[in-house]
């Protein structure tokens, strides 16, 4: 049986109107035919159905979902390009409850001024020993002295505790226990270390311009004893004390460069703190000796060891080349360092000249 023409004509338009249908369906979810060659509608044409036959406030949404796809696609292609922006970054002075642990922490903590002592809420037990410490009775009585492994200093409650590579083991888990941030120093040979411990420090209570103007006025005090020795001689120089002696890498290494003197263990290659008997010590007959003390007692000291059977026959004996120096300063990684070594340098300059 053959079709009527107006039986083709409406089954066609019943096809088409489907069709546009689909479309505008389509269209509704942001799934936009591609335009083809054929006589088949264009993406044009469906987004004009769709915009026909939607209701007008779904559009915008419709519009969104587009956009979400777009995105979508970017992100999946370029992951830097959807990358979160950073965090914002947090306060730099969060460090307001700081307790020390180590002299040279309460040293460099007191010298970086007022409104870094204001954050300090403990430091060590041996601040005020003038055997070790360059700044005795400097810190308030009321301030509490605290072991790092105390309860005590835990009900502080501190955010910062600075800690050294020495301090002891159970400290450290008693800290980390307790989850408390730490500050480790490490490495005390000698005026880089002092700067960089300073300037660390500094960082974590945002004192860094302090911090850097402590360092400018010990590097012009160092600056001021080189002009003063830059030309002279530079006398051989040991620091013994109980059969020890310094050599390279320690503090007095870079004490007695800064003096003007030679570090006679260093240049015999020894490192670090070694042994060194009496006999040994009259065979290398060094022009300086130079000892720890605590005054006022340094010129005792000193005529003591030149006394010594077999030191009284080295030339630092013979010659007033024995030269005690304040134990606290001679010991010092922090600034007892300069002053030990403006103390050197000025007795240096006192000694005979080599024949």
């Amino acid at each position: 049986m053959t079709m009527r023409g107006d039986e083709r004509r409406g089954e066609r338009g019943g096809e088409h109107r489907a069709r546009l249908r689909r479309r505008a369906s389509a269209a509704a979810a942001g799934d936009v035919p591609t335009t083809r060659s054929s006589g088949r509608a264009r993406a044009g044409d469906s987004l004009d159905v769709a915009a026909a036959t939607e209701p007008r406030e779904r559009r915008p949404r419709a519009r969104l979902r587009s956009l979400a796809g777009a995105l979508a696609l970017a992100c999946a292609t370029s992951l830097s390009a959807c990358a979160r922006p950073p965090a914002p970054r947090a306060e730099t002075n969060e460090h307001r409850r700081v307790a020390s642990q180590t002299v040279l922490s309460d040293e460099i903590l007191w010298a970086l001024g007022p409104e870094t002592q204001a954050r300090v809420i403990a430091v060590s037990p041996l601040v005020d020993d003038p055997r070790y410490s360059t700044i005795p009775g400097a810190w308030p009585p009321a301030l509490p002295r605290l072991a790092g492994s105390s309860e005590s200093l835990l009900a502080l409650a501190p955010d910062l505790v600075i800690i050294a590579s020495f301090t002891a083991p159970e400290t450290r888990v008693f800290l980390e226990a307790h989850h408390v941030e730490t500050l480790e120093l490490d490495a005390f040979t000698g005026f880089d270390d002092l700067w960089r411990h300073t300037r660390a420090i500094a960082a974590a209570v945002d004192a860094e311009a302090a911090g850097e103007a402590l360092i400018a006025g010990q590097e012009a005090r160092l600056a001021a004893l080189r002009r003063d020795h830059d030309r002279g001689r530079r006398p051989a120089a040991v620091s013994w004390g109980d059969g020890m002696i310094a050599a390279r890498d320690t503090s007095f290494d870079a004490i007695a460069g800064a003096a003007g003197l030679d570090n006679l263990a260093a240049a015999r290659g020894l490192v670090g703190h070694v042994p060194l008997t009496i006999e040994e010590l009259t065979a290398w007959d060094p022009e300086v000796i130079v000892i720890g003390c605590e005054p006022p007692g340094c010129e005792a000291a000193e005529r003591e060891l030149a006394g010594r059977p077999g030191i009284a026959a080295t030339r630092a004996a013979r010659e007033g080349g024995i030269i005690a120096l304040p134990a606290a300063a001679l010991a010092s990684t922090g600034e007892g360092m300069i002053v030990a070594a403006e103390l050197l340098s000025a007795r240096r300059l006192a000694l005979p000249e080599a024949p």
